[in-house]
């Protein structure tokens, strides 16, 4: 991975965190397996 990709990889990882954060209730973030299920059900919607 290239220097530049791996600064946009690190900005979307931050942006999709703070989406999170924002909608989704704290406990539905304890995990990497429960955040892995909350984008995927948000992202087929």
């Amino acid at each position: 991975m290239t220097e530049e990709e791996n600064q946009l990889l690190s900005e979307h990882a931050r942006a999709i965190a703070k989406i999170l954060y924002k909608n989704v209730p704290i406990e539905e973030l304890t995990s990497l397996g429960k955040i892995e299920v909350n984008v995927g059900l948000r992202l087929l919607k």
